[in-house]
Order: structure tokens, then sequence, then C-alpha cells
């Protein structure tokens, strides 16, 4: 039951439906099980006709009861519907913000597929099994209680028949469910391991055909997949087993009350300690105690399905649970960025090694600085820090002379564009993925950009111009999207703009269209390069070379090639 608490925070504003969705279901199951004790004093109406109420009486209340219940039910599972819709939208909805909100360390650590099946499969599961479940859990709860009152008012010898016997059904259900949920759980986490091994097969397809291993990934994949089956194999199997078990032991039973219930009815005068049975008593008697099985049965196919949403509740909880991503700054930067400072920073991702080394570099307003170096030297985390998706383990960037540590998140990473080498392309239209970047953007501001990061020309050949859809697989380049994303930058005109690796998709005819374009919008702002390409930045105020995490050279082109240090090897390495 604590477990099951989980669900209620999901219940928000829907409180009210959920206490008439269970109201309906106890004059639902109430009316229903009024009919079987009607049907018996019908019968015995039929068998002694000088009763109080002749049968047609007995059989009008029968078809009341029966439309009443029925009426009842339909509202009951509209209303469980509707609550569960409802659940899972709230749970998505959480789920959702949980993972937009969190710091970019935990969507580096975790597989994507895994966070996937935890916002869509889970949610289905909880569903199904906690919903729609507990719903049936409760409607049977209901009909034993509403079946042992009933049974108490015919016969209280059978009656304590009947429940003495019940710890013998429950017992055996106990068993199997306990089973179940350790491999429900296995099961759960099969399933995210073989759906995060796809995705990543998928979105890695090109790499995996052309290194030629894609029977090294079938290989591993069937190892995800064959342990995926054996768990679901052993969950299914208990789910299977819990029922038959239940009803081979309520059949037992049944035919303990029907051999009672016989001597009761004939001998039922003689033996003065029992209250005797007429015909009609008998029949609802074993109305009732059919009835007051069956829940049971129903009780225990929802038991594996409670598990299995248990199982997924547990997941939902851990992945609503995850941190925000932390904004303790309360500054806000009213001023445009007129310095950055980087000051002896030091960071690690693991804790062990060390990634950037007592990193200091002073920025200032509108130099172009670029950060060359060997791959793994701290080039991009070095970005990171900066736009605090990391915080260095000491030291820290100052931004206007104020430690970035100390503003608000949102409005410093608002002063700053970046342009990455990875494209980000959306459904929608080209002015919908352009002016993204600016709320309200208009359409002329959005060709503007576009004319500035030289995209224009290839977004008029466009069939529909600014208003094609287009999405990441749309036909587009790598350098046509590379451009959109450059001229979403160019509408936001920040103060400081970021460009990682911002032209390695982008040939060399496009790249020299860029040039002017990054002119205009880097003239009197602060820029921070970073390329592997080096005849993209030899015109920067400030060339910093890194290897290790640390800075070992510095100052402009001329400058470093004059030196001829490891600048000058790196740049004759790439010309020769």
């Amino acid at each position: 039951m604590k477990r099951i608490k989980g669900i209620l925070p999901f219940l928000k504003g829907s409180r009210l439906l959920s206490f008439l969705s269970l109201l309906c279901a106890l004059v639902a199951t109430g009316s229903k099980l009024c009919i079987p004790l009607l049907a018996g004093e019908a019968i015995n109406a039929m068998i002694d006709p000088s009763s109080y109420f002749p049968v047609y009486y007995y059989l009008s209340l029968i078809i009341v009861f029966l439309l009443l219940g029925t009426l009842f039910r339909y509202a009951f599972d509209y209303l469980t519907a509707l609550v569960g819709q409802r659940v899972i939208k709230n749970m998505r909805s959480q789920i959702f913000h949980s993972y937009i909100s969190s710091p970019i360390s935990f969507v580096d650590s975790s597989r994507q597929g895994n966070l996937l099946l935890v916002l869509i499969n889970d949610v289905e599961n909880v569903q199904t099994g906690l919903v729609s479940g507990f719903a049936a859990f409760y409607d049977g709860i209901i009909a034993i209680l509403f079946t042992v009152i009933f049974m108490f008012v015919l016969n209280w010898a059978l009656a304590l028949i009947v429940i003495c016997l019940t710890p013998i059904s429950m017992l055996v259900s106990s068993k199997v469910s306990k089973f179940n949920s350790k491999h429900f759980k296995a099961q759960a986490t099969a399933s995210g391991e073989m759906n995060a091994y796809s995705l990543e097969s998928l979105n890695n397809s090109e790499c995996v055909k052309t290194l030629g291993i894609e029977e090294k990934r079938e290989e591993e994949f069937d190892a995800l997949n064959d342990s995926y089956r054996k768990n679901t194999f052993k969950a299914l199997l208990g789910a299977a087993t819990i029922n038959p078990s239940t009803r081979l032991v309520n059949s037992f039973i049944n035919a303990i009350i029907i051999a009672s219930g016989a001597l009761f009815v004939i001998y039922g005068d003689s033996i003065t300690v029992f209250a005797p049975l007429t015909v009609g008593a008998l029949s609802s008697f074993l109305s009732y105690a059919s009835n007051y099985m069956q829940p049971f049965n129903e009780i225990s196919d929802v038991v594996s399905e409670i598990d299995y949403a248990l199982a997924s509740l547990e997941r939902i909880e851990k992945a609503i649970a995850t941190p925000t991503d932390p904004n303790e700054g309360r500054n806000i930067l009213k001023d445009p960025i007129s310095s950055l400072k980087a000051d002896h920073l030091h960071f690690s991702y693991d804790g062990k090694r060390e990634i950037i080394k007592d990193f200091d570099l002073a920025i200032r307003s509108g130099h172009k600085i670029a950060l060359v170096g060997p791959t793994g030297c701290g080039k991009t985390t070095l970005i990171n820090l900066l736009l605090r998706f990391y915080d260095p383990q000491k030291g820290c960037f100052y931004a206007n002379d104020v430690s970035t540590e100390l503003l608000d998140k949102p409005s410093f990473r608002s002063h700053l564009g970046m342009v990455l080498q990875d494209t980000w392309i959306f459904e929608g239209t080209v002015y919908e993925n352009i002016a993204y970047a600016k709320e309200g953007a208009s359409l002329e501001e959005v060709k503007e950009a576009a004319k500035k990061a030289q995209a224009d020309s290839f977004i008029e050949r466009l069939p529909n111009g600014y208003d094609t859809k287009i999405n990441d697989s749309s036909g587009l380049s790598l350098g046509e999207k590379q451009l959109l994303c450059v001229a979403r930058v160019m509408l936001l005109s920040p103060e400081v703009v970021i460009l990682d690796e911002a032209t390695s998709n982008i040939d060399i005819r496009t790249e020299s269209l860029l040039n002017e374009s990054f002119q205009r919008l880097l003239d009197g702002k602060t820029s921070l390069v970073v390329a592997h390409r080096l005849s993209t930045i030899v015109s920067s105020d400030y060339i910093v070379v890194m290897k290790d995490g640390a800075i070992i050279e510095g100052g402009n082109h001329r400058e470093l090639m004059e030196k001829k240090g490891f600048y000058y090897s790196l740049y004759n390495a790439q010309f020769n």
C-alpha cells in the first residue's frame, strides 16, 4: 500500500472524480449483489404461493437493480478511464519537466533509449496496472464485503465456512505474486537496456556499416534480446500461474460449500445450532459464494499487472526525483557583457582525471579568441564551464567582474549565443526554425538574419521558401542545416558568440561565404571560437593553445608562428 501511495501526487485535479468513481463502483456492485437475494426470494415465492410478496414484485425489483447497476457501472468505467488519462498526462508532464530541467551531466550520463522508455512505456504500464488495475482491485474488495454481509444474512454457519477457507486462496495468490514481483522488475530493466541499445545502433547506423560491425552489433543485441526474453517468460509464467492456481483452490472451496448447504437444507430442522435453509436461500447463497470467489480471481488477475506497474512507478519516481539544474545565482546581468575572465579553473568529470588545470584567461570586449589544441585537450569542456553546463571544482568565470556562479543562469546565458558542431533542426517551417531563437521575431527579421548567415540563397530555392516544412531528415545538407543554426544566432545578436567547431560540416566555398557574415556578426562583439581547421582562426586577436587541459602557448597567429612551438607544428601539419 505504501508503494501505491506514490500515485497520489499525480491525481492532482482529479481527486473529486476519483471519489465519484469509487462511489459509482460502490453503488454498481451493491446493486448487482442485491439481485441473487431477490432471485432466491422469487424462488421461494414460486414454491410457496402464500408468501408475503408475489413473484412479480421480486422480478420488478431485480429489473430496477439491474438497470441501476448497469448505469453506475458505465459511470464507473467512464470516470476511471478519464482519471487514468489525466494521471498519465500529469506523469508525462512531470517526467518531461524533470528531463528538461535536469543538469547536462544527467543527460550525458544517461542512455536516451532508457529515458524514452520511462516517458512512454512505463507511464502506460502505470495507467494499465495501477489506475485500471487498482479500480478493478477496489471493485473486487467492495464485492467481497457486500457478499460477506449477504451470506451472513442468509446463513451464518455457511458464511463462516466460506471465510475460514478463504486464506487458502489468499496464501496461494500471495506466494505466486511475490515470485512475480522480482521478475517484472528484471523485465523492465532488460527492456530499458534493449531499447537504449537499439536507439544507439540506429542513430549510428552509418558508422556501424562503415566499420563493418553489423554482426557484432547483432550478436550484442541478441544477447540483450535473449535476456529480455528470459525475464519476460518468467514474468508471464508467473502471471499465467496465479489465476489457475487460485481457481483450483476456489473450485475445491465451492464443492465444500455445495455439500454443506445441501446438508443444511435436508437436516437443518433437526440441527438446531444451524439456521435452516430454504431452497431459494441456498440458491442465493451459492450465487454469493460464487461471487465471493470471483473477486479473488479478478484480483489475482490484476495483481501481476499491479506488480508490473509498481516496478514502472518506481522508475518514474526515480526519473522525477532527478535533481534540477542548480541555479543558486540571484543576480540578474542587465548590462551587456564587457569583460570575461577565467580565474584558476580546475575541473574533472569523474573526480579522478583533471580535464582543465589551473586555467587563466582574460577576454577583452570585442576580441576574437580562438581555442586550439589536440582532441581531448579541454576546449569544449571550457565552453561547458563558461555556459555553466558544469561547474569547476576550483576557480570560476567572471562576467563584468561578477562571478558567474552568483548570476542567474537564464539571465547570463541570454547574453551568449552558440553554434555547435551538431545541428538541431526540428519539424517545422524554415521560418520557425530560425525564429526559435527569438520569441515574436518577424519575417523581415528572420530574412535579414538568413541573409547575414548567407542562408537566404538556398532558402529561396526551396519549394515554399521560408514556409517550406523541414525536419532533420528532409534532404538538407549538413552545411545547409548549419547555416540555419548560424542564422538563429544572427537573429539573437548576443554580445558574446561561441562557435564550437561551427564550420566543421561546411565546405570551403560555404565557409568563405560565412567569413563575411561572421565578421558582421562579430563586429564590436566578443567571440570564442573552438576550431580544428586553423585557417578559420588566423585572424583571431588572440589564440590560446591548449594541451592536457592547460595553456601552453598564447598570442596572435603571427606571434605563434614566429615562436615555432606547438602551434607552429599544428599549423604546418595541416597545410603540408
